[in-house]
Order: structure tokens, then C-alpha cells, then sequence
């Protein structure tokens, strides 16, 4: 497969594709924060960055053998120099490798279920980001959609019984530098072209800079002293699991979008969050109260009503390029140059 995915298939084939892909995404996304849990709070292994290290470097591993084999191909940005790579791939980098540290830190102080609605929280940030940068334009379906999420994740958060304002923190942070790396990388495949794949060999170095500067500044002593290394040869699968599973998850959330289309996606992430949900009160006994409860369902709907209204906003401004292109066309073709004939003299 190239950079550019292939020509996706037709009718039924294609179907099937976009339900395999929303299985395989809905397993991956579920599994790898199921497994970060489990790893974080019941293993020895308490090394929240570097755990977050092991998807990107695994991402970065598999997009450089797909370059060196052929399988990606980079015709378009083989050339980039490394004063570009600074200024437009460095900060993505800089805002992936923080978000990954804090969303990662954050399951030691916030429960499964809280953390998940907490998530909820990054199209708001998002949704502002745009706008205010002029990426997007401002649509009142979509900032009443934010306001009930809002509302929502604010009662549970007044409900949550593991409420710790470090937790709270921390998730705030991942979240804000998520929907800022997410407004960069629009802008750089916007402008730049780039597709999934390259976006994931040039950027995945970048993160892995700045994972390596926190590791080694906050986690590296602590690491040699329980004997980490000790704990991953204890436990390759596990490792290699989690590793593996973070660059599932992109790859499937791609071929969903593809064959399935993207509200697919944003339907099958609100039944990734009720699904993490209901495995964080059966597996790891999350108290959920009903004012909690009542908090996640509203968030729910109103994430859901968000998706919709994004999509439906996404259909005004393609309609609404499309009226300006036909004008800009009509336009043109009223206006013909002077052009001379044969003897000198100008004609329309």
C-alpha cells in the first residue's frame, strides 16, 4: 500500500470492508486503553511516558520499514529539509509527546469511567482552536452540541468519587495539547499534503524527541532502579500488545473513514467510550453514582449530537464552496478578453 491508500472497492465489498474496519477499531481503541489500565495500576510497570513510547515508536518503526520497502512512498515530500521538518513537523511532535505523557499520568489519579468523559471535552477545545485560527467556520448546531457536553461532563465531575484536582490536571493538559496538535496537523495536511503515512514517519521521530527528553528527566532513575526492562522481558506480549495496538488503532480509524465514512467513526467512538465504561465498573469497580450517571449519559447524547451537527456543518461548506466556485466560473466566462483579427483591429 502506498502513502496514499488505495482505490477503495464498490458496493458490497466495500461495505463489508467499512464493518471489518469499525470491528478491528472498535477492538483496538477499547483494548489499548483497557491494557494501559491494566499495566499502569496493577503491574510493577508504573512508567506511564514510556508506555506511551511504545505506540509511536512501534508507529515510527512500521511507516519507516513500509518506506524502505516500497510499500509508503514519499515522492512527495522525500525532499523535505530539516528547517521545515523544525517548523512544521517539530511542534506536532512537541504537542503529541506532552499529550501522550499527561492522558497516560492521568490514569493514576482519575478513574476509567471518569477519564473517558473527561475525553468528551476535546472537540470543545478543538471546536474554539479553529475558529479562532480561521480553520473552520462557526456553526450554532455545533457550539450547542459543545455547551450540552459541556454540562454534562461538568455534573459528572461534580458527582465523580475519585475526584482529584492533580488527575484533573493532568487531563486538561493531554486534552488542550491534543486539540492543538489535531489543528496543526490539519493545517500541515492542508498545506503540505500530507497523507496518514508520511504524517506518521516525519512526525513520530519529533514525538519520540520530546517522550525521550520527559522520560529521561522524570521517569529513566525510577526505571533502573525497579528494573523496567526486567519487567518488559517479563512481560513481552503484554509490551508488544501495546505497542502494536496504538498503531491499530490508526490504521483501522483509516480504513473506517474510507469504506464507512467518517460519522461511522464518530458513532463507533461514543460506543468506545460506553464500552470502556461499563469494563471500568466490572473490572476495576468504578463507583458510579447516579448524578454520574446522569452526567455521562448527557455528555453521550451531546457528543452525539455534536458529530451530527459536524456533519451536516461539513455539508454546508461544501455547498457553499461549491456556489462560490460555480459564481467565480460564471463570472469568468462573462468576461472575454479583447483579442485582434486579421487586420489589426480589436473585436470582443
Amino acid at each position: 500500500m502506498s502513502a496514499s491508500v488505495a482505490a477503495a472497492p464498490t458496493g458490497a465489498s466495500s461495505v463489508m470492508l467499512g464493518i471489518l474496519y469499525g470491528l478491528l477499531y472498535l477492538t483496538a481503541a477499547s483494548s489499548i486503553i483497557l491494557l494501559n489500565k491494566h499495566v499502569l495500576s496493577v503491574t510493577p510497570f508504573h512508567f506511564p511516558i514510556a508506555l506511551s513510547s511504545l505506540g509511536v515508536l512501534f508507529g515510527w518503526v512500521t511507516s519507516v520499514i513500509g518506506v524502505h520497502t516500497g510499500i509508503i512512498s514519499l515522492e512527495k515530500h522525500k525532499d523535505i529539509t530539516l528547517t521545515s521538518w523544525v517548523k512544521t513537523v517539530l511542534p506536532i511532535g512537541f504537542f503529541t509527546g506532552v499529550t501522550l505523557a499527561c492522558g497516560n499520568m492521568a490514569y493514576f489519579y482519575l478513574s476509567l469511567s471518569f477519564l473517558q468523559m473527561t475525553k468528551a471535552l476535546a472537540p470543545v477545545a478543538l471546536f474554539f482552536i479553529l475558529w479562532v485560527t480561521g480553520l473552520d467556520r462557526f456553526h450554532l448546531n455545533v457550539f450547542l452540541a459543545i455547551v450540552v457536553i459541556v454540562i454534562g461532563t461538568a455534573v459528572a465531575a461534580y458527582a465523580e468519587v475519585h475526584f482529584t484536582w492533580i488527575g484533573i490536571a493532568l487531563i486538561v493538559v493531554a486534552e488542550t495539547f491534543e486539540a492543538i496538535k489535531s489543528a496543526c496537523f490539519q493545517f500541515l495536511l492542508a498545506n503540505k499534503s500530507f497523507t496518514m503515512w508520511e504524517g506518521m514517519y516525519f512526525v513520530s521521530p519529533a514525538s519520540l524527541i520530546f517522550l525521550a527528553i520527559l522520560i529521561y528527566s522524570m521517569e529513566l532513575g525510577p526505571m533502573i532502579e525497579e528494573d523496567a526492562w526486567g519487567q518488559i522481558k517479563e512481560h513481552p506480549l503484554m509490551f508488544f500488545a501495546a505497542g502494536t495496538l496504538g498503531f491499530g488503532v490508526n490504521y483501522c480509524s483509516l480504513g473506517v473513514i474510507k469504506h464507512a465514512g467518517s460519522l461511522t467513526l464518530k458513532v463507533l467512538a461514543q460506543m468506545k467510550s460506553i464500552i470502556i465504561i461499563l469494563f471500568g465498573i466490572a473490572i476495576y469497580h468504578d463507583i458510579v453514582t447516579t448524578q454520574t450517571a446522569c452526567g455521562y449519559a448527557t455528555a453521550i447524547v451531546g457528543f452525539g449530537f455534536y458529530n451530527y451537527a459536524k456533519i451536516k456543518a461539513k455539508e454546508e461548506d461544501d455547498a457553499l464552496l461549491a456556489a462560490n466556485v460555480a459564481a467565480a466560473e460564471g463570472a469568468e466566462g462573462e468576461t472575454e478578453p479583447l483579442v485582434k483579427n486579421g487586420d489589426g483591429e480589436k473585436k470582443v
